[in-house]
C-alpha cells in the first residue's frame, strides 16, 4: 500500500486543484506550483524507480490507465475553460497558453507511467519495437493517450491470462 501513496496523491491533487480554481482562485497558482514540484514531478521519477523494485509493467500500465481515466473530467473543465475564454476574444491566446501548459503538468506525470509500462514490456519482449514507439508518440498526444493506455493494459492483461492458462495445462 506504501507503494501507491504517490499515485494516489496524483490522483487527487488535479481534482484539488480543480477545486482550488473554483473556490480559491486568488491561490491557484501557488498550489499549482506547490503540485507541480512536491507531487508531479516526483511522480515522473518514481514512475522509472518502480520497475527496478518489482513493479510489473502491467501495474505500471494499470496506474498509466487509471490516472488517464481518472483525469477526464479535469481536461474537459479546462476545455469548456478554453472555449469560454475564445468567447472573450482579447483574452483567449493567455487563457489557452495557460491552460494548455496546465494539461500537460498534468498529462506527463500519467505518461510517464505509460513510458516505464512500455519499456518494460518491450524488455520482456511482450510489445514489438514499432508498438513502443507508435505507443510512446500516443502517449504523449491528448485523446489517443487515453486509447493507449486501456489498449496497452487490456492486451498485456489478457496475454499474461494467456500465459497462466498454458503454464497450467
Amino acid at each position: 500500500m506504501k507503494r501507491n501513496i504517490p499515485m494516489i496523491l496524483l490522483l487527487i491533487a488535479p481534482y484539488a486543484l480543480a477545486g482550488i480554481f473554483i473556490f480559491h482562485s486568488n491561490i491557484f497558482f501557488h498550489a499549482w506550483g506547490l503540485s507541480c514540484l512536491l507531487i508531479f514531478l516526483p511522480n515522473m521519477i518514481y514512475a522509472f524507480l518502480l520497475p527496478r523494485s518489482g513493479c510489473t509493467e502491467t501495474r505500471l500500465l494499470f496506474w498509466n490507465m487509471l490516472l488517464k481515466l481518472c483525469n477526464i473530467p479535469v481536461f474537459l473543465l479546462t476545455f469548456f475553460l478554453g472555449l469560454a475564454g475564445m468567447a472573450v476574444l482579447f483574452l483567449a491566446i493567455p487563457i489557452l497558453i495557460l491552460l494548455a501548459v496546465f494539461d500537460y503538468s498534468l498529462l506527463l506525470p500519467s505518461t510517464m507511467f505509460g513510458i516505464s509500462g512500455l519499456v518494460k514490456a518491450y524488455r520482456s519482449h511482450k510489445i514489438s519495437a514499432a508498438a513502443l514507439v507508435i505507443h510512446i508518440i500516443m502517449q504523449f498526444t491528448f485523446c489517443l493517450d487515453v486509447f493507449s493506455s486501456v489498449w496497452l493494459y487490456v492486451s498485456l492483461r489478457k496475454k499474461e491470462k494467456n500465459a497462466v492458462i498454458v503454464r497450467q495445462q
